[in-house]
Order: structure tokens, then sequence, then C-alpha cells
């Protein structure tokens, strides 16, 4: 199998794309785990058009529907009232 230029280009990007946004996951999952420890409510990283956001439950009360099927990570509140 031989390359084009145009398809090794077009591959690279598609590359780097995948790339960038496994790293952007990667960092909103850490974010969220670092943030579940000062929570008693589920974080969530939710999948949007522009990246991945933090949801946090108490912020919305009842996630609607539209975040509920665009999350792709929750870490799970850890904080405890019981000392």
């Amino acid at each position: 199998m031989s390359y084009t230029t145009e398809t090794y280009e077009a591959d690279t990007a598609q590359l780097r794309q995948i790339d960038c946004d496994i790293i952007a996951l990667d960092e909103k999952t850490l974010e969220a785990e670092r943030r579940s420890y000062h929570t008693f409510f589920d974080v969530h990283v939710v999948q949007t058009e522009d990246g991945y956001i933090l949801v946090e439950e108490a912020d919305y009360g009842e996630l609607p529907m539209h975040l509920i099927d665009q999350i792709v990570y929750t870490a799970t509140g850890k904080m405890d009232d019981e000392f």
C-alpha cells in the first residue's frame, strides 16, 4: 500500500485530532476525580460540540436527558459526613 501526499496528510490530521480529544478527555477525567473528593454528589464529564465539560449533579438538580446521553465518565462523590 502506498500513500499519496493527500492521504498521508489526511491520516496525520485525523490522528492529531484523535490525540487532542484523548488528552482533553484525560484532563477532564482527572479534574472530575480531584473535584469528587470535595463533594457529596457525582461529577460527570459531558461531551459537547466544543469539547468536554464537568457537571456536578448538585449544580442542576436532576440532570436533563440531553446531558445524560452525553456523559462519558462519572466520578462518584467521595466526601463523607461521618468522621
